[in-house]
């Protein structure tokens, strides 16, 4: 993976500060929750392009109809992924209750057995919360490379995805981990500087967030197109 492409590929497009610029306000919008989908979508859109061949990947913002569907597909298609993690806290919850309903129960006891429970839960929530770590990346490389809802709920695949690439999701992980504390500690630099120095901090932490967000659209799309990228419908 040629991490310092994914970084860098921005600057190759003649419209990128617009293009980036697009994104950073609909990042500051994404309180409205509908720019979010639209981010999601541009993600997508860059991880498609890389994985094409596109000699400029990053997208134009002319098809917001097509972003607004792209990221609406893959949130789903994410957040059908995060059911049993729910699943898991609503067991948590009806036993809290159902316990606590219980005036015969030794209350000594019910908290030992609620506490039990729920290290139980948290123990496997943990366990989920590990595996969706590099089924996200999965998630986002299935849909580009069959352009459809369906073939993300193919679950053999998307886990044969995420288990025959966990090192190029690792690195994609580490490398934006580190951008992002690298970007954070420039910012904080800057702000040490009277005026321009804050002005740029406050640029550059605007666009930090869709500049990252496009480098790991650019990761995906390399861990999508590589060669000994493959593909297993068992897990």
């Amino acid at each position: 993976m040629d991490i310092g492409k994914a970084f860098t590929f921005v600057t190759e497009d003649e419209e990128w500060l617009v293009k980036l610029g697009i994104a950073a306000v609909a990042s500051l919008l994404s309180f409205l929750f509908f720019p979010i989908f639209l981010l999601v979508g541009y993600m997508v859109g860059v991880t498609r392009n890389v994985y094409s061949g596109a000699k400029r990947p990053l997208p134009q913002w002319d098809d917001l109809g097509r972003l607004f569907k792209d990221g609406i597909l893959v949130s789903i298609g994410q957040f059908v992924y995060t059911l049993p993690v729910w699943i898991l806290v609503c067991v948590g919850m009806v036993a809290t209750i159902g316990f606590s309903g219980l005036e015969e129960f030794n209350p000594d006891a019910m908290v030992a057995v609620m506490g039990t429970t729920w290290a139980v839960l948290a123990c496997l929530m943990a366990i989920l919360a590990v595996a969706l770590f590099f089924i996200s990346p999965a998630i986002f490389i299935q849909y580009v490379r069959h352009e459809n809802f369906g073939a993300m709920m193919r679950v053999g695949e998307v886990l044969g995805i995420a288990r025959d690439n966990l090192v190029p999701i690792i690195m994609a992980a580490v490398a934006s981990f580190a951008a992002s504390l690298a970007l954070s500690v420039a910012v904080a630099a800057l702000n040490v500087v009277p005026c321009l120095g804050a002005i740029v901090g406050v640029i550059l932490s605007i666009m930090a967030g869709p500049w990252i967000m496009v480098a790991m659209g650019h990761m995906y799309g390399q861990i999508a197109g590589s060669d000994e990228m493959k593909v297993t419908a068992t897990f």
